[in-house]
């Protein structure tokens, strides 16, 4: 354990590496329709919190993030260049957490390091939450899902997974505010699960359906039945010919592969591809034998990875495979996936990309200058992800000058001007949480 003021240190070279390098996120104009939304929502919404909670359905939607957006909103205004440094301070805040969580089970302090700055530097997520006001939700759930994760790891190692400790006690009550947030329980407990059986024996032996495991997995059903009873209820993703059980596991699985080959290199068709440079444009037409090649890859290193590989390691793969499964079964088959559902899985891909290198400047120590040549790779990685970001906000730059974008512009500054304050029981009882309809990324 290090002393607090260096881990301060990794805190603060973290969030300066995000704004330094993320800088001109802060530049980019409202041009996402469901940010209007948002705005609009805490605009009616300032002042009346009593009355927006009175409503039952919100408490098993996402009210936790619809008060940080209240806050936001009473501290920045409409103006959007507050709410993205919340979004570039989140991510870094992640970031630090990510270096906690490995340096706790390698541990590894420079493989810790390098995984977190590869992971700040939008490596397999590109950075698309951070470009949007409606992209704090992957941001707050993802913090939340960290600690817990890291909560529950250390009371495990430290305390032996006692319930009458600090580390179990914030880690629950994390849990339930995740649970305020975005419902992604079973994932997390999923990932707990895996901890549990790959280190039973560093664990003492003791049982992997812990007393603390089944309370966060009590705790789990509990909001998911609540949410199906009174919650927001999502559209059904197939309306018409909606497809059999064995066609959409058949789709989930494929969709699995399609979101890994994301984390590797962003192949969806859009005018970001099609305008690119034409190395970009020749790896697109050859999408179909790049994405096999890709998958082959990708499965390859998960089997020699769990058979040759440390338990951490292990772990990090199956992290990986994990927080992928829940939007491989909303998104539909051929359908655009949503970047922004990778940035957990990124977690796990940066550990892989930072072992796999440092094992291979460990292969070449003998060599003085060679043993460099291994961070090419990340290199690379992070050249590709900041270039998508980079080209990402010149787009929603250009999109924020679109005529709807300026039609929504006026709607929001006339409703401000007016003073018009909805009642707070039939704007709840009547809207649906504004970044809900923001679910496919489109």
């Amino acid at each position: 354990m290090r002393r607090p003021w260096n881990h301060l240190s990794v805190l603060l070279l973290l969030e300066a590496v995000v704004f330094a390098v993320f800088r001109h996120v802060l530049d980019t104009p409202l041009w996402n329709p469901v940010d209007f939304e948002i705005l609009r929502d805490a605009h009616v919404m300032q002042g009346n919190l009593a009355g927006y909670f009175s409503h039952l359905g919100t408490y098993f939607s996402q009210p936790l993030l619809q008060v940080v957006f209240l806050l936001e909103s009473g501290a920045f205004g409409h103006d959007p260049a507050g709410y993205l440094a919340v979004n570039l301070a989140v991510h870094g805040l992640n970031a630090f957490v990510v270096y906690l969580l490995v340096n706790m089970l390698f541990p590894h302090e420079r493989m810790a390091l390098t995984s977190s700055l590869l992971f700040a530097l939008a490596v397999g997520h590109y950075g698309k939450g951070l470009l949007s006001l409606a992209g704090l939700e992957s941001l707050l759930i993802a913090l939340f899902y960290l600690v817990v994760l890291y909560c529950m790891i250390r009371n495990d190692f430290r305390h032996g997974g006692r319930l009458r400790t600090p580390w179990f006690l914030v880690g629950l009550a994390v849990f339930v505010l995740a649970g305020l947030t975005r419902p992604a329980s079973f994932s997390l407990l999923g990932c707990l699960l895996v901890y549990k059986l790959l280190f039973y024996r560093e664990r003492g032996g003791r049982s992997v359906l812990s007393p603390s495991l089944l309370i966060l997995l009590a705790v789990g059903v509990s909001f998911y039945v609540a949410k199906v009873l009174w919650g927001y209820e999502q559209p059904p993703v197939h309306v018409d010919g909606r497809p059999g059980a064995p066609e959409f596991t058949w789709d989930a699985f494929k969709t699995i592969f399609r979101y890994l080959n994301l984390l590797v290199f962003p192949l969806q068709v859009s005018d970001l591809v099609t305008s690119s440079h034409p190395v970009v444009r020749f790896i697109y037409d050859w999408r179909v034998l790049v994405r096999t090649l890709v998958s082959l890859g990708l499965v390859s290193f998960s089997f020699f990875g769990f058979l040759f590989g440390s338990k951490a390691l292990r772990f990090f793969i199956a992290w990986t495979y994990i927080t992928v499964i829940p939007a491989a079964l909303i998104a539909g088959s051929g359908e655009w996936l949503n970047v922004r559902a990778l940035y957990l899985a990124a977690v796990g891909f940066c550990v892989i990309l930072a072992a796999g290198t440092l094992g291979c400047v460990r292969l070449l120590g003998a060599h003085r200058r060679r043993r460099w040549l291994p961070f090419a790779i990340p290199l690379i990685f992070v050249a590709v992800a900041l270039t998508v970001n980079i080209r990402l906000a010149t787009r929603n730059t250009a999109r924020a000058a679109a005529p709807e974008i300026q039609r929504l512009h006026r709607i929001l500054e006339a409703e401000i001007a007016a003073g018009r304050r909805a009642a707070p029981a039939s704007s709840a009882d009547t809207a649906t949480p504004p970044f809900r309809n923001d679910r496919s990324g489109r």
